[in-house]
């Protein structure tokens, strides 16, 4: 069996993940993620969510995430943000901002408000940070100037007038339009999100489509398209196509899996790998080894190779359901791969509400590992655990980010804060 020692393990390559990775590198820590499955970024719109809905049971949409921030900390200690405190949810949403903003994709922020994103369903989805490819799309519905979404024939996941039809009454000047699949690709059958981003990649394919496109515009001011501009350079064929048609260009968001979401997750991860840092992905960590108080070992089996990971710190950011960090069974929820004590109420009964949207939530979605100040998570007497585990993002208990439009930010916090923490551990390091 092979053998590694290293300041901090980070189980789970999600968001939360790669983001504690990230910032343990700046503290110069020596640090290992193990992914065994890529997070949930690839299922998401790309455009990453601070808070805005706060308290969860008015409903009401907050253009001021810091407003609603302060509010939060102040009445939820235990929620993560509270946790965390304001001063480091602002520490560590400015680190990751600032990177995006200069990165290849070129996320866009307005620092102290929220934004609003036109969806394919036609509605507006409140977050706070966005890629350059769709930095028009918040800006033309905050305009209501003439705009056209367009469509591609037999691309069943966009219905342009769907999402016409939806805003029109607030947004007159919107259209919709579809051109023919078959007229860009060269075939005809069924469009694919991944052939028509692979076209837009080519140069020679932007000028026939801006060509077919041209006398579309009419008097539209913006263009709309479903998220399939191309896959690493999106930016460049944004900007070559408002070059072409002389319109600002945007894209929509789609349905799970999103290229959107699939640039972000690729960006984070080749930079940490570029960075030095060693990701085993496919396959889990097969144990945990306890000794006294600490966490003092973790198996990782590969395909053909057994390794042993020593560190003085491991952060635990294995998600909820989806990323499999827990278990619903019959009666209970469970942590599977410690069998930490998750927060959840005591009966199956009480998971859910009768009314699917009632306010202020299902309890299931605030289940969750309680934690310290310093995210450790807790037995049930109130003493950690582990001296040395730590956990963050999703598998926290006392939030419902769904309703909160706070998903990516405690992702992002969180895992920020949590790398802080382990610094802490290593001697001689920040």
């Amino acid at each position: 069996m092979e053998r590694r020692t290293l300041d901090l393990l980070i189980i789970g390559g999600g968001l939360t993940g790669v983001v504690a990775a990230r910032r343990a590198r700046q503290l110069g820590l020596d640090v290992l993620v193990v992914a065994a499955a890529p997070g949930s970024l690839p299922y998401t719109s790309g455009a990453l969510d601070l808070i805005a809905v706060y308290p969860t049971e008015t409903k009401h949409y907050r253009p001021s995430p810091w407003e609603a921030l302060a509010e939060l900390v102040e009445h939820e200690p235990d929620h993560p943000y509270g946790k965390v405190g304001l001063g480091g949810v602002q520490r560590a949403w400015e680190d990751v901002a600032c990177y995006l903003e200069t990165g290849p994709l070129r996320y866009f922020r307005r620092r102290e408000e929220n934004l609003l994103l036109v969806t394919a369903a036609g509605t507006l989805k409140p977050t706070h940070l966005v890629p350059h490819s769709m930095r028009a799309n918040v800006l033309a519905w905050e305009s209501k100037e003439p705009t056209l979404l367009l469509g591609f024939e037999r691309l069943v996941d966009f219905t342009p007038e769907h999402a016409a039809e939806n805003l029109r009454d607030r947004w007159p000047g919107l259209r919709a339009a579809r051109v023919d699949a078959s007229a860009v690709l060269g075939e005809e059958r069924r469009a694919r999100v991944a052939e028509l981003a692979a076209a837009f990649e080519r140069p020679a394919f932007r000028e026939r489509f801006a060509e077919m496109v041209r006398p579309r515009l009419g008097s539209a001011r913006y263009l709309g398209l479903p998220a399939v501009l191309g896959f690493d350079n999106v930016v460049t064929v944004v900007e070559d196509l408002e070059r072409l048609l002389e319109v600002p260009v945007f894209e929509i968001p789609l349905l799970s899996p999103s290229l959107p979401g699939m640039r972000l997750a690729d960006l984070l991860k080749a930079d940490l790998i570029d960075d030095g840092v060693e990701v085993l992905q496919g396959q889990p960590v097969v144990r945990l080894e306890r000794g006294g108080d600490r966490v003092v070992g973790a198996v990782w089996r590969g395909q053909s190779v057994e390794r042993r990971l020593e560190a003085e710190s491991v952060i635990l950011a294995t998600g909820r359901f989806f990323g499999g960090g827990l278990v619903a069974g019959r009666s209970s929820v469970t942590e599977p791969l410690l069998g930490l004590t998750v927060e959840a109420p005591p009966s199956r009964d009480s998971w859910h509400m009768r009314t699917f949207l009632g306010a202020p939530g299902h309890p299931i979605n605030r289940v969750g590992l309680v934690t310290d100040a310093e995210l450790r998570p807790l037995a049930p007497e109130g003493r950690p655990v582990f001296s040395n585990l730590l956990a963050a993002g999703a598998i926290l208990a006392g939030h419902d980010w769904v309703r909160e439009k706070s998903g990516a930010g405690i992702s992002v916090v969180t895992g920020h804060a949590a790398a802080e923490r382990a610094g802490r551990r290593v001697g001689g390091r920040p």
